[in-house]
């Protein structure tokens, strides 16, 4: 063994030994020292005499301190990288950079340890490489993880072990199809074993039902049993989302087999699970009828990815119970447990809620909220469809269109996901609209995709129906659930584990006596939930309600509201069951039914469509604009010659000289690159463009704009203008390496699309509608404003769109400013505070031509074998581009 690598090994040793206990100690410092900062009596905890504040708590805060910092300059001192030093003794705490620094290395030092200890116990360099590149990818190293991969890939003996790291890593954080790009070219059966846990599924995810034929030749060669037990699970769920129940089953009841004492209990109970949701299952039996009554379904939460543990959701079921038990001729068959809950929870129905009603029964079902397609619903089953939509099951689908045999009345709703809205979902929920929306910001999300919708609340105001007033309130006291900001009286979590191995009934009793506790017990709930905020103001309780964001897309319309808002909220919920109940009980016809659902919700409609309309996207005018560039000296276009704006942000200024060449090498004809003013240098400028055979290296004239620092923001948003003469410029970062003609790209075909661009590959930038809700989330307190944005923002939308990625792109300068695009952009920018990349995304929308795939090659997310253009923008640059050796 080299000096080096027996060096390297000392440190890996040194390393692991040190970092256990003094990790350790460094957490059991840390918590009391932090809960004496927020005020928490944490000397009491550790069992000592003092008190917060005293004395003897102060002196042995300051010894924790100090202990802990000491404890960190030992872990730190071990480590590559400075290691911040002060003059009193390391009782001052290190730079947060420092610390992420440290901890980067600490995951690098576990991967090099993990990739040690494979190879000793006698495993291949593939499957060890494998282990070790899945710990990077677990700590957060992607691009680690990436730059082996690429490095390996180029050489012809690890290119399959290349190719494997680079498909876990796109597994994680790229669409399915580029990690396939990768698995799919890998023959080496030990390797796609040892990377089952992101092979198989990247297979199923990508080539549907095509991927089956894998698993069976994977279970006939006995591979499958060398899987870990998590690549059984993960592929068995994708599996199951593709609806192969067979396969699915195969590979649950060859792992169960394995025993106890070879499967993790968090595992097994997940491969339990699932199998329940098989045919034959229990999820699956049928659910009892009555012959001859129509069936009315209860929500619940279970579904074969998770079951729901927040006591908020079966307090709405219980909130919709009470519009059914208003009705004293009203009788249920069906579901013993809910027909006993019912019979018991009738009695406490208010007086002054109750009415006759039709002389009718239903038969009672549970129905899932986000499993029920795999249940065995039984025809003619009517629900009121409420709650937060979707839960997707195991990441990958969504439970809509519900099952057929469902008929919703789709009342208090909240979307979730964006994604969710496919055309089939689109097509389900038009069909049985207008859906009544828990939040102002659904409501725009669904109008954005031509869903008709309303605002109608949350039904969760109507819970007092069952707990009539005391004579005398004998209320008092405080009550905690969820609150962040200390203070006396006792807390509460909203979400229980426990309540997830209870029947439905039992929880429905649990949400009871919450909601007993807000209407008898306590006076005053503090809350930073919502589902404790309204059920307790709805039955009379003072409550004070500070959620961690009032921009949360959860809480349009919800939060802020006065007593009368509340009101209308309840009584407009109230009234619309009050007719459409009575009509399903009585066996009224689905034409009727949702006849009669259109016509009671037209002045909702209308009210939606008047708010909605009120809302404007803080546009500048073209006037400002052209004020702001006419003192610059604008470029002239020139004939035969290609333009190219290249973006440089900060810390890509050394990176200009290399993209001017790559692209220089590569031009077959005369082109122009142009900076923003203060990149480089006239000098500098000078320099690099005497290195170019082809083209010329200039800056713009400087330009400013009031309420707008972003230098580089600022130039791009004013591009249009600036090349105000110009058809079309190319657009690149000073972070990319060419290999292809500029002049060909600037030739691409855009139609009539506002620019080309290519949809960004990364898995958090896939839908235009989430990338928005986002933008109005970081609103915070401004509530109001977050709601403004989301209602102008969708307002020009008829669909959802994928993002794409602008840091290369063709822009239609002409299409651009005839649509007012830089006044959208530059108001964005200066009022929004969002960055050019996310305000031209709101500006364009969908509007854009899909450039082809290799001009725009980020590498730690995708890779191709002829890239014309690599761009590695905020990613650590692999030393040789991504292209195979010929």
């Amino acid at each position: 063994m080299s000096k080096q690598a027996n060096a390297k090994d000392k440190l890996i040793g040194k390393g692991r030994e040190l970092v256990k206990p003094v990790v350790h100690g460094i957490a059991r410092r840390a918590l009391p020292v932090v809960e004496r900062a927020s005020g928490t009596k944490y000397v009491r905890e550790r069992g000592a005499t003092g008190t917060a504040g005293s004395p003897s708590s102060a002196k042995g805060a300051k010894k924790i301190a100090l202990e802990t910092a000491r404890s960190y300059r030992n872990l730190a001192s071990a480590l590559k990288g400075r290691t911040a030093g002060d003059v009193d003794g390391w009782t001052v705490a290190p730079a947060k950079k420092e610390v992420d620094a440290k901890l980067r290395e600490i995951a690098r030092l576990n991967a090099d340890s993990i990739l040690a200890e494979s190879l000793i116990s006698g495993s291949s360099l593939g499957a060890s490489m494998v282990e070790a590149g899945r710990a990077l990818i677990d700590a957060g190293l992607h691009g680690e993880a990436v730059s082996i991969g690429l490095n390996l890939r180029r050489r012809p003996e690890h290119q399959q072990i290349g190719r494997v790291l680079l498909g876990m890593a796109y597994h994680r954080a790229s669409n399915p199809e580029a990690a396939w790009n990768e698995f799919e070219r890998i023959d080496d059966r030990e390797l796609i074993t040892a990377a089952a846990l992101e092979f198989y599924p990247t297979a199923i995810d990508t080539l549907g039902n095509e991927a089956l034929p894998l698993i069976e030749r994977s279970n006939q060669t006995g591979d499958t049993e060398k899987w870990n037990s998590k690549a059984v699970l993960r592929t068995a769920e994708s599996a199951f989302c593709i609806d192969a129940f067979d396969h699915v089953r195969t590979l649950l009841e060859s792992r169960l087999a394995w025993g106890e004492d070879k499967l993790s209990e968090a595992v097994k109970y997940e491969l339990m699970r699932m199998r329940e949701w098989l045919p034959g299952g229990v999820h699956l039996q049928p659910l009892p009828t009555t012959p001859g009554k129509r069936n009315f379904g209860v929500l619940s939460y279970d579904q074969p990815g998770i079951r729901s543990r927040n006591i908020g959701d079966y307090i709405q079921t219980l909130a919709s119970i009470g519009h059914l038990l208003r009705y004293e001729n009203l009788s249920f068959t069906g579901d013993t447990g809910l027909t006993d809950l019912f019979a018991n929870l009738r009695k406490s129905v208010k007086q002054e809620r109750k009415y006759a009603g039709p002389e009718a029964e239903l038969n009672l079902v549970e129905v899932y909220r986000d499993g029920n397609v795999y249940q065995d619903i039984p025809e003619d089953t009517w629900y009121v469809s409420f709650g937060w939509y979707m839960h997707d099951i195991f990441g990958k689908s969504f439970n809509i269109p519900f099952h057929p045999n469902l008929r919703p009345i789709l009342l208090s709703v909240f979307v979730r996901y964006p994604e969710m809205l496919t055309p089939d979902a689109i097509a389900y929920l038009k069909k049985y609209g207008p859906v009544g929306c828990r939040d102002w910001q659904s409501v725009a999300v669904l109008r954005a995709v031509g869903v008709p919708a309303f605002f109608s609340g949350c039904l969760t105001t109507t819970v007092d129906t069952l707990f009539p007033a005391k004579e005398r309130d004998k209320r008092s006291g405080t009550l905690r659930v969820d609150w962040m900001k200390g203070g006396k009286g006792p807390s509460r979590k909203q979400t229980v584990t426990a309540i997830r191995d209870k029947s439905f009934p039992e929880n429905l009793e649990l949400a009871r006596s919450w909601v007993s506790d807000y209407a008898y017990k306590y006076s005053r709930v503090l809350t930073s939930r919502l589902h404790a905020n309204l059920p307790a103001r709805s039955v009379g309780a003072t409550v004070e309600f500070e959620p961690k964001n009032k921009s949360d897309s959860r809480f349009g319309g919800l939060y802020g509201i006065n007593d009368a808002e509340f009101d209308t909220i309840r009584t407009g919920i109230l009234d619309k069951l009050a007719i459409i109940i009575p009509l399903i009980a009585e066996g009224a016809s689905e034409d009727e039914i949702y006849a009669k659902w259109i016509e009671i919700t037209e002045d909702d409609m209308a009210a939606a469509d008047k708010y909605l309309a009120e809302a404007s996207l803080p546009d500048e005018t073209s006037g400002e604009l052209a004020s702001v560039v006419s003192a610059a000296n604008q470029p002239q276009p020139e004939a035969g010659t290609t333009d190219v704006y290249l973006s440089v942000n900060k810390g890509e200024e050394s990176l200009v000289e290399t993209a001017a060449k790559s692209i220089d090498e590569n031009a077959s004809g005369r082109y122009r690159l142009w900076l923003a003013s203060g990149v480089l240098d006239a000098e500098r400028v000078t320099e690099i463009g005497a290195t170019l055979s082809s083209g010329t290296l200039h800056s713009l004239e400087a330009v400013s704009y009031s309420g707008i620092t972003a230098r580089e923001d600022l130039v791009q948003a004013l591009l249009p203008v600036l090349f105000s003469d110009h058809d079309r410029l190319v657009v690149l970062p000073a972070a990319a390496e060419v290999f292809a003609d500029v002049a060909e790209l600037s030739r691409t075909n855009l139609s009539s699309s506002l620019l080309g661009a290519k949809q960004d590959v990364r898995k958090t930038r896939t839908s235009g509608l989430t990338l928005m809700r986002r933008i109005a989330s970081a609103f915070k307190d401004d509530h109001v404003g977050a709601l403004d944005f989301v209602f102008a923002s969708h307002s020009t939308l008829n669909e959802d769109f994928i993002v794409f990625d602008p840091q290369i792109a063709v822009l239609d300068l002409a299409r651009l400013r005839s649509e007012g695009v830089p006044e959208r952009v530059v108001g964005l920018l200066k009022s929004v505070g969002i960055n050019y990349v996310d305000s031209l995304q709101v500006a364009v929308g969908g509007r854009y031509a899909e450039l082809d795939a290799d001009w725009n090659v980020r590498a730690h997310w995708e890779t191709s074998d002829s890239p014309r253009i690599v761009n590695w923008r905020g990613q650590t640059r692999h030393l040789g581009h991504m292209a195979l050796p010929a």
